[in-house]
């Protein structure tokens, strides 16, 4: 079983890397394209965009992830089709209705949530598609239960590489130049791919779906969806909604503070277009992971595996806030040349370096959640994500005016610190883990000193883009690595662990599985 999730998640992460670096190239040449206020619109069409297909889902997705585990963890496969049938009913439903609303909406929606006609066709593209799109991500939920994660890996770089082609080809053959034609192309491209990537998945489901043979007993599996589905559906409206309404905010405010919409578009697009890109690059290992702890920390709840629990809690903390410690203090020493490599401009770097401290928080946020859904704690979950969405609503809307940039940050900071440390008291409390904090003060000044030591040396090395890059991100590692085995942060133990894991079956364990 443990080996069976560290490769899993190493699948997972490596074609997450592979498809985050394409689209990392493509986004730097989006940006060519349209330029940092045209990514900024975009970003505000993705966002409401975003927000139907939560609406569509209504928390499917995850209630789907841990039906089928529970199915699983009690050996019946036709209980697996039973969730399966049900949960793709009810996510037809509901996306049918919302890419109606979102159709008839398209205008109201650019003008005054937008603030921008240009983006009305864009609007009604995505909801002609947003039933396969929302079909798409149940599919997704299905095989990562199910731990058939190379079928899924296949299928999602084939979508990806389709939508890269499909957006350059209209943006090359139709769009030239017209940036409502360009949104359309975008935004046409994602969603395109994607209903291709949900009949290709819905094919292959098809054939698991022969060995699953329907059970004699009732499940009451559509009482059992609605029970897992409404707190997450409300817990995902809320964030969405109070998520758009703050991604909306910001452009606005941002212009009250610097006197023109036009700036704080352009302001809006580096950080969310072109910065966040960089900031969550590195996430894909946390999420793969984060995803597959929903459905073994399901099975082990109902199994009742408490030293299981207790075990990957502590292993998965120890490591992610470790792992988040490195690239922090990475990418702040790294800031400056990569804004200029990748964008070509100061300013992406200003930016990156300002919240690349927030990574300790949102990568250790992203194992939490998924440790908190796995352990069957939506409900509290869904009162402190309202609670901090709510909260960056008001903060937003009262220091965006009056300190721009500033006031955006100190909202991020203090809502993202409030959500990580209610998430992580509920998981002590339901987890019966107990944190060290000798090792997070080693990790966090191991990081702080590596960061100080290669700024002092950083001036000496090389200066052009790509050179400088390699020469700071090479000073940064050989001083992390040699601190790393001076102060020992982690424990033989955490080493040994991911050795066994990695280890061949028929060779000899360290550590004995939990």
């Amino acid at each position: 079983m443990r080996k069976n999730l560290f490769y899993s998640t190493v699948l997972l992460t490596l074609a997450n890397l592979l498809m985050r670096a394409i689209s990392m190239a493509f986004q730097v040449y989006l940006s060519g394209q349209v330029g940092a206020a045209g990514i900024g619109l975009l970003q505000l069409i993705l966002t409401v965009s975003a927000l139907a297909v939560t609406i569509g889902t209504a928390g499917v997705r995850v209630s789907l992830m841990y039906l089928c585990a529970e199915e699983l963890g009690h050996r019946r496969p036709g209980g697996v089709r039973s969730a399966m049938g049900v949960c793709l009913l009810y996510t037809l439903a509901f996306s049918t209705l919302c890419a109606f609303a979102m159709m008839g909406l398209a205008d109201r929606l650019a003008e005054g949530w937008i603030g921008d006609v240009r983006s009305a066709p864009a609007l009604r593209l995505a909801a002609l598609l947003l039933p396969l799109t929302c079909l798409n991500a149940v599919m997704t939920g299905y095989f990562t239960a199910a731990s058939k994660i190379g079928r899924m890996v296949i299928v999602d770089i084939f979508e990806r590489v389709l939508s890269i082609f499909l957006t350059v080809w209209l943006l090359k053959t139709w769009a030239k130049g017209d940036l409502t034609r360009a949104c359309c192309a975008m935004v046409g491209g994602n969603a395109l791919s994607t209903a291709v990537g949900f009949f290709l998945l819905y094919g292959l489901y098809r054939l698991d779906r022969r060995s699953m043979h329907p059970v004699k007993e009732k499940l009451h599996m559509p009482s059992r969806l609605f029970k897992l589905c409404i707190p997450l559906a409300v817990n995902e409206y809320l964030r969405a909604g109070l998520g758009t309404l703050e991604q909306m905010l910001i452009p606005k405010g941002l212009a009250k503070a610097a006197g023109s919409t036009m700036e704080s578009m352009a302001a809006y697009g580096t950080i969310h277009g072109m910065v966040f890109p960089i900031l969550f690059f590195p996430t894909c290992l946390l999420y793969s992971l984060s995803d597959l702890l929903v459905p073994e920390l399901a099975k082990c709840l109902a199994a009742k595996r408490q030293k299981r629990i207790v075990h990957l809690t502590d292993k998965c903390l120890r490591l992610c806030f470790f792992y988040a410690c490195a690239i922090a203090g990475g990418l702040y020493c790294l800031a400056p040349q990569l804004g200029q490599l990748l964008f070509g401009t100061d300013e992406v770097g200003i930016y990156l370096r300002m919240f690349a401290p927030q990574v300790l928080v949102l990568y250790l946020d992203a194992i939490v959640d998924g440790m908190n859904k796995g352990l069957g704690q939506q409900v509290i979950c869904v009162r402190y994500n309202t609670f901090t969405s709510i909260l960056d609503v008001v903060l937003l809307f009262f220091l965006l005016p009056v300190w721009g940039i500033g006031g955006y940050y100190f909202s991020f900071t203090v809502t993202h610190l409030i959500n990580l440390f209610l998430s992580i008291r509920r998981l002590i409390k339901v987890s019966g883990y107990r944190p060290s904090l000798g090792f997070a003060c080693k990790s966090l000044f191991l990081t702080g000193l590596c960061c100080v030591l290669t700024s002092l040396i950083t001036p000496a090395l090389p200066q052009e883009a790509l050179t400088g890059l390699l020469a700071v991100l090479l000073a940064f590692v050989l001083l992390f690595w040699t601190f790393t085995n001076l102060l020992h942060p982690l424990s033989k133990e955490d080493f040994q662990w991911l050795k066994s894991i990695i280890l061949p079956k028929g060779q000899k364990k360290s550590v004995p599985i939990q």
